[in-house]
């Protein structure tokens, strides 16, 4: 277990935990990520450059790797993967819950500034024959920020229309999602570029907007918000973090790492008091 004084310091500054524990050795690192709680260990990780991320993530078992990288946001965890050698990162995958892996190898078939990496494939989708209180139902069941925006899939995952939520709420629940349905005008591709989408008209009326690959299968979405703000800046950050700090924080950083690394680590009492006479 990780000493509550070190434990506050990383959760208080997890940036400044990532740029003290890029410096320190691999035994080192591996100490501290095991005993770390898992959470925790994520926030830190996602402070860390890709590469320096997945190198901490090599030291680790996969198992206990799996956990952390789980907690970490799939743009950020897709970015870490790309930097892993195919095995390791197939081992990684394996030990992931199965919806999440999913999420994250449907990221990694596209390359980093594509759509396809970007897309959000956790959203709610219905077949035109579901009924409108069936509908209404599940998608409160979710509990999950959808939008708006409704789309309706054939059996191959193909889109044939979109509802929009506000529009259900009038109808009867008995009736058929296909009389409300509405054509899709704006569809993008999942291997367009994310900076061609940056300022696309259609994100003055629409939250976000179906992606397809190049055979039509319906993908998810791509979020204007994520366009717009998050997704853009983790960009810029995955090409270059800020590694800049003052001379008081970083002595502060190599002091509380290097204390809850003697705390944990396989010391021997008796080599320190031999130290110090």
């Amino acid at each position: 277990m990780i000493d509550p004084l070190t434990k506050g310091y990383l959760s208080l500054r997890p940036a400044s935990a990532a740029r003290t524990l890029s410096h320190l050795d691999s035994r080192d690192i591996k100490a501290i990520f095991e005993a770390m709680p898992q959470q925790l260990a994520a926030n830190v990780l996602e402070q860390m450059s890709p590469g320096t991320a997945a190198l901490c993530l090599t030291q680790l078992a996969p198992k206990i790797g799996g956990e952390i990288l789980s907690r970490v946001p799939a743009p950020v965890a897709t970015a870490i993967l790309r930097q892993m050698q195919r095995e390791r990162m197939k081992a990684l995958l394996a030990t992931l819950p199965r919806p999440t892996a999913a999420r994250l190898r449907l990221r990694l078939r596209y390359s980093e500034t594509t759509i396809g990496a970007f897309v959000d494939a956790d959203v709610i989708t219905f077949t035109p024959d579901h009924r409108v209180g069936d509908a209404l139902r599940l998608f409160r069941r979710a509990g999950q920020r959808t939008g708006q925006t409704i789309y309706i899939l054939d059996e191959r995952r193909h889109l044939v229309g979109a509802v929009d939520l506000g529009d259900l709420l009038g109808q009867r629940d008995r009736s058929l999602l296909q009389r409300a349905l509405r054509p899709v005008t704006r569809v993008l591709s999942a291997r367009g570029t994310i900076q061609s989408v940056s300022n696309h008209p259609a994100w003055l009326t629409h939250d976000n907007l179906p992606v397809v690959d190049r055979g039509g299968v319906f993908q998810g979405v791509l979020w204007r918000s994520k366009v717009m703000e998050e997704e853009r800046e983790l960009l810029s950050e995955v090409a270059e973090r800020n590694e800049q700090t003052t001379t008081r924080a970083a002595l502060a950083d190599i002091f509380w790492i290097g204390v809850g690394a003697l705390l944990i680590g396989n010391t021997d009492p008796a080599s320190h008091e031999n130290g110090n006479e």
